[in-house]
């Protein structure tokens, strides 16, 4: 679309009053909130009142705005929309933006929150800026184009989604290099860029030294405090495990009742980082259409690799409505899951975030039991894990040995762990986390592999706790030696950093 494509319409402003929608002539025919300035500029954009009424309600009861609600209803889509009202102001209307004419600096970040307004540095005239109005603001809009004529020269009408894409592609290099350096810079002790400090460096080869020249001059003696040495370790673990077994309560899970709901619901992100991921493209948009929670307060990231074109035009070949967003992380080093959740971290809109895997299938109500958990928590609890559940355990073997170890984890240790205080090895989907505090921390080390491991022992080093939830979420295990060696491998990976870094001071 191009500048100016609409043709104009009649000045809805003149004189300062506003003129396409008089009050009606029998008010009383009709209970609806006509004096609302927000309703009074839908209607005269044309929509009908018994529409309106119903989403005023709905506004209502979500907290949000009439905008807002319609916005998500799908009763009209978004280009539609805010070109209505550049014709209604006669404004021009802004499809597409090219982002080499946006100027990078670090506060264009905010509109990737709350898209507003965005500056046009046009090559060859004067530079424009174009604005995402509010329903609410319209009639002051036209009051000031009404009495200012010049103010809206340099003046264009734009949608959400378009300031967002070209935030997104403006900022791309600047935003690419903070994600990888910010946890660095803030937390170097907690990433995973050095993996050994120089003194654990010096003592871990002294370390190797010794076992190396013990295993020559007795390696017999050697062989044996080494197995008696791993034993003692493996018994720990399996007491540690027993311990959770004979606490665990082997009744039918209670799913909790949900909280009353007594106050409009605050706005979730849900994030989703998907590599390779067409084939379940479908599936996933259809497990996350189903979360109970309003679309209007929904905020849905799917954080995609920007070379990864054929999961992109997968997921744009869906319908996937107005709360979801696409976005493309550009490719540089490392090209890690953490790195690319930590990217699109910037434009999370929600007040609670929750991470989902591509083939996952959460409980409906999850997002409700997590935000009913968090309102009666204590602000020190920034994480809650819920339970994954393997819903391929016939397959094979391995899914089934993997269904038996995921049982354990997530309705027996992970709960004790969580009672008694202790830091919890987050699995690494369905957390939902506070996104003040996320960010606090620094969001996702880019350089560990293991993101869940190293985020939730960072955490509880940095004085924050995590808890359980008990609705569930579905996914399918590795059925193959050869995916669950690359996946077991790449935990213990993972694993080792949190551990090194943990022990810092002591070793």
């Amino acid at each position: 679309m191009r500048l100016g494509e609409y043709p104009p319409a009649s000045p809805p402003v003149q004189d300062g009053v506003w003129q396409d929608h008089a009050p009606p002539a029998n008010k009383a025919a009709e209970d609806v909130p006509d004096a609302d300035p927000e309703f009074i500029a839908l209607s005269a954009l044309g929509f009908s009142k018994p529409l309106l009424a119903t989403l005023a309600e709905r506004a209502r009861q979500n907290g949000t705005s009439i905008e807002r609600e319609l916005l998500h209803s799908g009763q009209v889509e978004e280009a539609a929309y805010y070109g209505a009202m550049a014709r209604f102001l006669r404004l021009p209307f802004v499809g597409a933006i090219d982002p080499s004419l946006v100027t990078d600096i670090p506060l264009l970040d905010t509109q990737l929150q709350r898209p507003s307004q965005i500056r046009i540095a046009h090559r060859h005239r004067a530079p424009q800026v174009a604005v995402v109005p509010e329903a609410l603001r319209l009639a002051d809009l036209g009051t000031a184009l009404a009495a200012m004529p010049a103010l809206g020269r340099d003046l264009a009408i734009t949608t959400p989604s378009t300031v967002r894409g070209a935030v997104w592609k403006a900022g791309a290099r600047r935003r690419a290099q903070d994600t990888v350096n910010a946890l660095f810079d803030r937390f170097p002790d907690f990433s995973a860029r050095i993996v050994l400090a120089g003194h654990q460096g010096f003592y871990a080869g002294l370390a190797l030294a010794a076992v190396v020249s013990a295993l020559i001059v007795m390696p017999l003696a050697t062989l044996l405090l080494l197995h008696i040495g791993l034993s003692c370790i493996y018994l720990a673990s399996l007491f540690l495990r027993f311990a959770a077994f004979t606490r665990q309560n082997f009744a039918p899970v209670m799913l909790p009742a949900l909280p009353v709901r007594d106050e409009p619901l605050p706005c979730y992100t849900v994030m989703v980082a998907l590599y390779r991921e067409a084939t379940v493209a479908e599936q996933l948009i259809a497990s996350l259409k189903r979360l109970d929670w309003p679309a209007a307060l929904l905020d849905i990231k799917l954080v995609c690799e920007a070379d990864d074109q054929e999961t992109i035009a997968a997921l744009k070949a869906l319908s996937l409505g107005p709360c979801f967003e696409i976005v493309e992380v550009p490719p540089c080093n490392p090209r890690t899951k953490p790195k690319a959740l930590t990217y699109a971290l910037a434009a999370a809109r929600g007040e609670y975030l929750a991470i989902y895997d591509a083939e996952d299938r959460p409980h409906p109500q999850q997002l409700r039991e997590a935000y009913g958990r968090f309102q009666t928590s204590p602000a020190e609890i920034a994480c809650l894990q819920a339970p994954l559940i393997v819903t391929n355990a016939r397959d094979s073997w391995i899914s089934a040995l993997f269904s038996l170890e995921y049982s354990g984890l997530f309705r027996g240790l992970l709960p004790m762990l969580a009672e008694s205080k202790l830091p919890l090895p987050l699995g690494g989907t369905s957390n939902h986390f506070r996104t003040e505090t996320l960010r606090a921390v620094g969001g996702w080390d880019p350089f560990n592999v293991t993101e869940d491991a190293d985020l939730g022992l960072r955490l509880y080093r940095l004085g924050y706790r995590s808890d359980v939830i008990v609705r569930q979420t579905l996914e399918d295990a590795p059925t193959t030696v050869r995916v669950w060696m690359a996946q077991r491998s790449r935990w213990f990976k993972g694993w080792l950093h949190p551990y090194i870094w943990s022990n810092k001071h002591l070793i």
